[in-house]
């Protein structure tokens, strides 16, 4: 399922500089994080996002998204989040938010989650470290934590993403705004011709695989937190039928060819 809201500019919440903890790359404001995001292309930037997830149910209505100019360590665009992040799996999901005004690459810059009465904030610089503390905003007093990487921007769609099993940042070329799909299994490659999944959502227990090629694949699915569910060799057919209703993610690999898609189960 995905949600993306557009939002207006809104006013930056204020926090006692003494009082906040930066969580950092690991962390979480009271179980909400950041979790993938895009902000540049080769050529003109668009579709330009900041994808949020945590437990199912939880309001976002008292979260922010702060962005800052690494220039100056000064806040440029603070975003008030809407919205109540889904199921899709396992109790968790992510909702995105795009930011049509675009979102700044400027070697570095950074961006701040802050929550209403809490201390806790989670900031973090792309494309280099910020040359010192934030002066305003939600980050005001707090030094960012560098994510380590910078987005390859070669194409419209790749983005950004937090990869929990190596609790690293990482590079994909196919973002999934809204979707909460976990590090390299979010890659939607498409190495492998004429390849289709059928039913999706899958009803009865079962999947089916079409290739150009029709020949023996290996088939692994993995669960929303990256846990291997499934792993078997087929032609043609793939039994889920032991899964819960949810979403899935499915690496295929076919003739030293691999793609990944997502995969609902009802």
């Amino acid at each position: 399922m995905k949600k993306i809201y557009t939002l207006l500019f809104s006013v930056a919440l204020a926090f006692g500089a003494n009082a906040q903890t930066n969580v950092g790359i690991t962390g979480n404001v009271a179980g909400v994080y950041i979790n993938e995001f895009h902000y540049d292309n080769a050529g003109t930037d668009v579709g330009e996002f900041i994808e949020v997830a945590g437990p199912s149910g939880t309001d976002l209505s008292t979260y922010t998204i702060t962005l800052y100019n690494g220039n100056n360590n000064t806040s440029y665009f603070t975003l008030a989040l809407s919205g109540v992040i889904d199921d899709e799996g396992n109790g968790v999901g992510a909702v995105s938010f795009l930011f049509p005004d675009g979102i700044q690459n400027g070697a570095p810059d950074a961006i701040a989650l802050s929550k209403t009465n809490s201390t806790s904030i989670q900031y973090l610089s792309y494309e280099g470290t910020m040359s010192a503390t934030a002066t305003d905003g939600a980050a005001l007093g707090l030094s960012a934590v560098d994510i380590l990487v910078a987005e390859i921007a070669t194409e419209v769609g790749s983005s950004l993403e937090y990869d929990e099993a190596s609790s690293t940042w990482i590079n994909i070329s196919a973002g999934t705004p809204g979707t909460f799909a976990q590090g390299v299994l979010s890659i939607k490659q498409n190495q492998i011709e004429g390849l289709k999944i059928y039913p999706n959502p899958v009803t009865n227990g079962t999947f089916y695989i079409n290739t150009n090629a029709d020949t023996t694949k290996e088939v692994v699915v993995y669960d929303v937190l990256g846990k291997q569910v499934v792993k078997t060799s087929t032609t043609n057919a793939v039994n889920v039928s032991n899964l819960k209703g949810g979403v899935y993610i499915v690496k295929i690999t076919e003739d030293g060819k691999t793609a990944t898609r997502k995969l609902v189960i009802k």
